[in-house]
Order: structure tokens, then sequence, then C-alpha cells
């Protein structure tokens, strides 16, 4: 399977497990493009577990947005293409700016660790074989490779299971936070055991 065929089945399975969230309205073109910038950087990685040619779980995660994005510049022509939809809906233009308001100020913050979880996902059919768990390890091994002695998850206050799955794991909630006005969010700190 090709690399442009694994970000879009990334995208895919994104869309339709983290339903909740402002990326799952953008739709496939623009999340395949952002998990293709996050794989090409030194600084952020993407991790999957693939099954049957399928891929059936991914974890990304980096060192704050702002550099991912600016990787997401370096194809203008697919990114215009993938927002060209959301430029005639003000409310999706807002949330945009919403999000890269709090991307550079959480990139230059020195309260809480620069390494960041971004996204965790598996296919439901393969939920209950520890592949979440593995995909996690797997990023903290990134992240220890890295020299990084801590990471941060923001999870919307509305994603329960994600809530309970990060505690399971050891992160300690450390602060609230909203990333689109009028939605808390919490912070997660996990420290890496050197």
């Amino acid at each position: 399977m090709g690399k442009h065929e694994i970000y879009r089945q990334v995208a895919k399975l994104h869309i339709a497990n983290i339903n909740q969230g402002f990326l799952s309205t953008l739709g496939v073109s623009f999340a395949s493009l952002l998990y293709q910038a996050i794989d090409e950087g030194a600084d952020s990685v993407l991790l999957t577990i693939e099954r049957d040619g399928k891929v059936v779980g991914f974890v990304a995660g980096g060192m704050g947005m702002g550099p991912i994005y600016r990787r997401m510049f370096r194809h203008t022509p697919r990114l215009a293409l993938a927002l060209m939809p959301s430029l005639f809906l003000p409310w999706r233009i807002w949330r945009m700016i919403e999000i890269l308001r709090y991307s550079r100020d959480n990139d230059q913050s020195s309260l809480w660790p620069r390494a960041e979880l971004l996204s965790i996902a598996l296919d439901p059919a393969c939920r209950g074989q520890h592949l979440a768990e593995t995909l996690y390890r797997r990023l903290t091994e990134f992240f220890e490779s890295q020299g990084n002695s801590e990471f941060k998850i923001v999870v919307g206050a509305a994603l329960e299971p994600a809530h309970k799955f990060y505690l399971r794991m050891g992160a300690e909630p450390v602060a609230q936070t909203e990333v689109h006005q009028g939605q808390s969010s919490t912070v997660y700190r996990h420290r890496l055991l050197h």
C-alpha cells in the first residue's frame, strides 16, 4: 500500500471515529493532507497498524501544530482544493481561525509540554485487542527517542471514553482550556520514564 493510500485510510478512520472534532467536518482530502504533513516531519510521527491491506489503527504526535500547518502549505494546490468547500461556510472559517490561534499560542507556551499526542483512533472491529495501548506505547517511545520527558494530550469534555483511556495509560489531568470558544477541554500530561 502506498503512502497516499495510507494517509487516505487514516483520514477516513479519523473522520469515522473522532467525529465530534472539527477536523472531521473538513473532509477526507484535508485530513489526508494533514496526516501527510505529520508523517513528513522529523518532529512529528504517524504510526499505524495495518491488517490485510487496511489501516485499522493509528496514532499521531508531534511538537506542536505550527510546523505541521507550515508543511501543509508546501502542498498549496491540494490544500486550496481541500479547503474550497469550507470557504463558503463562515462558521468553518471561524473555527479554523480559532484552531490556528490556539496552535500559535500553545506552540509558544512554556506551561505545558511541547510534545503532544494529536490523535489516536482504532477501527471499532479491532477494539478489545489492546491495539490502542500498543499505539500509545509506540508514541511514548517516539517521544522518548526525541529526548522528551513528557507530552500533553488535549481532550474534549464530551469524550468520556478517551478520558478513561488516557487515565488508564498513566496521563494526569493538569489544566482546562478552550480550543473552540465555549467548549471545554482537559489538558493531560504524561510523564515519560527514562
